[in-house]
């Protein structure tokens, strides 16, 4: 296995996956590959489905679009039927994001659908979100609002308003309190989006510590196994050395006994060559 077909891999698995993952098949790779791969960070929910997507063959038509589109924008021509093609495109392409999230175990909410969208108009507008999507390893998802009509282009200045009745009438009454339910829609679903990111880095930081913690306990289960057979082995070590030292005591006594007995041998011997008779 290289490093591109382990990244592949690894950004192909569910984001609660990643971090196991990502260990095993750092653990197939060459030292160098294998840092390059733990440097790569988990996938939120919005860009691993826009990576499913890639796997499923289903973002070619959606890039194919964005070069039409940005070729006539530059050459002036009329985007109208191709903002219409891209809008039905990226709204299949959502609907089958989702499908494809629900089937891989981790559904997508409203706000994470709405990134998946975004980053797909981001891959339609600019050559690199495009080549970033195509690549299949997003860990983000895009947002662009600079190209013209495929971003948040500056309106055209608006004409003043005509002079209108002081009184309010009941259809300004409505408008308004339309336009504030509007933003009050807006403002919420940009806290609920909000509140899914951070709890997205918080998944992702909580994975991260889990790899580093299991790692720590492993180094140290390791450490406590070699402690233990260290200790082992100093038990056995004591055990020969009282053995030797209880054979080294006989040794010594037979030693002695042995002496005593050389030297009566020798005295008799003496004895017995000085005796004429």
């Amino acid at each position: 296995m290289d490093f591109d077909e382990a990244a592949d891999e690894l950004y192909g698995v569910l984001p609660s996956e990643f971090t196991a993952t990502r260990k095993r098949l750092a653990g197939e790779l060459p030292r160098d590959d294998a840092r390059r791969l733990t440097a790569m960070r988990r996938p939120t929910v919005p860009a691993w489905a826009v990576n499913l997507l890639v796997r499923d063959d289903a973002v070619g038509p959606v890039l194919e679009l964005g070069e039409r589109m940005r070729a006539a924008w530059s050459e002036g021509g009329d985007l109208t039927a191709l903002d219409r093609e891209r809008a039905s495109l990226v709204e299949d392409l959502v609907r089958r994001a989702r499908t494809l999230a629900d089937e891989a175990g981790r559904p997508l909410s409203d706000a994470f659908a709405d990134e998946v969208d975004e980053t797909l108009r981001a891959a339609i507008a600019d050559p690199s979100a495009a080549d970033a999507v195509r690549a299949g390893r997003l860990d983000h998802p895009l947002r662009h609002t600079g190209f013209g009509p495929f971003g948040a282009a500056a309106p055209p200045a608006r004409p003043k308003p005509s002079p209108r009745p002081a009184k309010k009438t009941r259809e300004d009454e409505d408008a308004a309190r339309a336009e504030r339910e509007r933003k009050e829609r807006e403002r919420r679903t940009e806290q609920v989006r909000a509140a899914e990111r951070k709890a997205e880095e918080a998944e992702r930081s909580l994975a991260e510590w889990t790899s580093t913690l299991e790692e720590a306990r492993g180094r140290l289960a390791d450490a406590e196994r070699e402690l233990d057979d260290l200790r082992e082995r100093v038990r056995d070590a004591e055990a020969r050395r009282t053995d030797l030292a209880r054979r080294a005591q006989v040794a010594e006594r037979e030693h002695d006994r042995a002496e005593r007995t050389a030297e009566e041998a020798r005295r008799r011997a003496r004895e017995l060559a000085a005796d004429p008779s």
